[in-house]
């Protein structure tokens, strides 16, 4: 059997992962569930990406370009993957779909990616109830089909709100960390959301604002001093409705005190679960996860990508939220310890 891999998700990690093992010059096939590639960018339609305001779609066209114009690798979407076998030679894939085949291969990376929580698990932000309060992710969606309306009817927003955290670092929904980018794609929505609404009235409500690292100018701060959103460190204890708008209800953690205000829209920045392929195929390909539901890194101080299974590797938030550019370094990592692996198994 030739140099073989399979690459699970065909998000940005996955991408580059099967992009970079396609030009060592393995034999790749890389499996998407979906029909289109890009992962979370493609399906929700990002036109602009935090940190440095760059093309979504821009970079879904180069990653999934560089793995469809590769000869070594075969994409095949909108397929799953079925039993999983071990033996000498490696792994035996079922492949579920429409043509459904056995893949043989001697490496899997597990790039399932995230699935974002569902905020009708906590039923205190109205999400489900009331229409003008959507996730982050929706509101990615309404950036590319056209200006920012209230879906309620069709209006011009003049306030909108941002609520942090929501599904993550809370323990009654049973996410106790940080989803690590959320705060800074909010800051990234609030600036296009001012370049096109520039008399709205923007606020964020937060526990803590974290901007790692280089974003903090970038996004906290110019948000703040070119784009005039208003901070507001707090607590909403619930999202009600009144007069056809969403209120919130909560306390001004500064000042202390309590705050009742109305809004046009309402965003919420629900944050990263494990996906529903990443539980799966942890089971399929006998891989332990960490207590939150993730792949756990067997070794993350030699290499991020390595797992408790010998030839299963993990690239992106399969492993834990990421931002995009870590999760594309994070495929690059993975090819090369795929190669690394295969040198103790073959010649390459």
């Amino acid at each position: 059997m030739s140099n073989s891999v399979i690459v699970i998700g065909g998000g940005p990690a996955g991408l580059q992962a099967a992009a970079t093992l396609g030009n060592f010059g393995l034999d790749v096939t890389l499996v998407e569930q979906h029909d289109v590639l890009g992962g979370a960018v493609a399906q929700h339609q990002y036109q602009v990406l935090m940190p440095d305001f760059s093309s979504g779609p821009a970079l879904v066209a180069r990653l999934a370009g560089a793995v469809q114009n590769n000869p070594h690798v075969t994409v095949v979407t909108s397929a799953s993957i079925g039993a999983v076998e071990e033996d000498q030679e490696g792994f035996r894939v079922q492949l579920e779909g429409s043509h459904p085949h056995e893949l043989q291969a001697q490496a899997v990376v597990l790039a399932t990616g995230f699935d974002h929580f569902d905020p009708r698990r906590d039923g205190k932000y109205g999400y489900g109830l009331f229409p003008d309060v959507i996730t982050g992710a929706e509101l990615e969606e309404m950036f590319a089909k056209g200006p920012v309306r209230r879906p309620s009817n069709g209006e011009v927003p003049q306030s909108v709100a941002f609520i942090y955290c929501v599904g993550s670092r809370d323990r009654q929904v049973g996410n106790t960390y940080c989803s690590r980018v959320c705060c800074a794609v909010s800051a990234k929505q609030s600036i296009e959301i001012r370049e096109q609404l520039p008399k709205a009235r923007i606020s964020m409500f937060y526990m803590d604002v974290r901007t790692y690292g280089l974003w903090e100018d970038t996004l906290y701060w110019r948000s703040q001093e070119e784009s005039g959103v208003v901070y507001v460190k707090g607590r909403i204890a619930e999202v009600t409705q009144k007069a056809g708008q969403p209120v919130l209800k909560g306390e001004d953690t500064l000042v202390r005190g309590p705050f009742e205000w109305p809004f046009d829209l309402v965003v919420l920045a629900a944050g990263m679960e494990p996906s529903q392929g990443t539980r799966l195929l942890s089971q399929k390909f006998h891989v332990d996860l960490e207590p939150h539901g993730f792949v756990q890194q067997s070794e993350p101080m030699r290499n991020a990508s390595l797992t408790s299974r010998p030839g299963v590797f993990v690239a992106g938030s399969a492993s834990g939220p990421k931002a995009i550019e870590d999760a594309i370094a994070e495929g690059d990592v993975a090819s090369l310890a795929v190669m690394q692996y295969l040198k103790t198994k073959v010649v390459v």
